[in-house]
């Protein structure tokens, strides 16, 4: 049996995977006003009319809790969290989050994150709105997940592509909403390994198209995951629903030992049991 501590440790492990299995594009800039939400939320519309389910984090630095507001005078009481429950949503208050990343992992799971600013942050791939050709510099030193480049003038998206980027102009949504889309399956289905058919899928590709239209959880596949145990040379058969939970431990646990940005392709451990006495 599992105790408390396992449980805790499986489930962190587990969480931590997911952030793997989510792509997460963030629209930056060095300066305000430039469109950010108007691309945003353009994107937001074209991808979620292909089916997506996808989630949006707006980062601000304005006050966003009204200190006389219900919800605001319980904050100001002392709360460390702020629930508040409508017909049309749930909006939660707590402390600030420290990362981008952080947010993700205590979000319930959404298979693509939209996110506005957060520029520099080691995670996801960036957007830059750029409005003039001096500033492609400065953003690509700034932020090394630059991926995209987007701007109304031409000749920085001309200049852009010149020097080795990605770029279109602010009104090419559908085609940086394709990208996007490209992208996030290409992704998803690059964490898959072996023969899909195990799953009931002809590709890991149409597995990951599933799980961006939410048809799909990325762990409902026990088989998609490579974990051979050898006891004294032999080859042991594990159950698959096994050896996912394994291999998700074994992955979260080297993540720690290396860093979660560097991926191994193989991991190799040899355990010796000592004579018993």
């Amino acid at each position: 049996m599992m105790n408390s501590c396992g449980v805790w440790f499986a489930m962190i492990t587990h969480v931590e995977q997911i952030i793997g299995l989510t792509p997460i594009y963030r629209i930056i800039s060095l300066r305000t006003g430039v469109g950010k939400t108007s691309l945003g939320t353009s994107l937001v519309s074209v991808l979620s009319k292909k089916g997506v389910r996808l989630a949006v984090i707006k980062q601000t630095h304005e006050k966003i809790i009204d200190p006389l507001s219900d919800s605001g005078r319980y904050w100001r009481a002392g709360a460390e969290s702020v629930i508040v429950s409508s017909p049309d949503a749930t909006m939660v208050l707590r402390e600030e989050f420290t990362s981008l990343r952080e947010i993700v992992l205590t979000m319930k799971y959404h298979p693509l994150v939209i996110a506005e600013g957060f520029r520099g942050e080691p995670v996801g791939k960036a957007i830059g709105i750029v409005e003039d050709s001096s500033e492609i510099n400065a953003l690509i030193r700034e932020d090394k997940g630059l991926w995209y480049i987007v701007s109304n003038d031409v000749d920085v998206v001309e200049n852009a592509k010149s020097i080795g980027y990605n770029a279109l102009l602010m009104d090419e949504i559908e085609s940086l909403a394709g990208e996007i889309y490209s992208d996030a399956v290409q992704l998803i289905a690059s964490r898959f390994k072996g023969d899909p058919d195990m799953c009931g899928v002809g590709s890991w590709s149409e597995l990951a198209e599933k799980i961006l239209h939410g048809l799909a959880l990325p762990y409902e596949c026990p088989y998609a995951y490579p974990l051979k145990v050898l006891i004294d040379g032999q080859i042991v058969e594990i159950d698959p629903r096994v050896a996912r939970i394994v291999a998700s431990i074994l992955e979260g646990f080297v993540a720690g030992l290396i860093g979660s940005s560097a991926r191994p392709k193989k991991i190799e451990i040899s355990y010796e049991l000592g004579e018993k006495q």
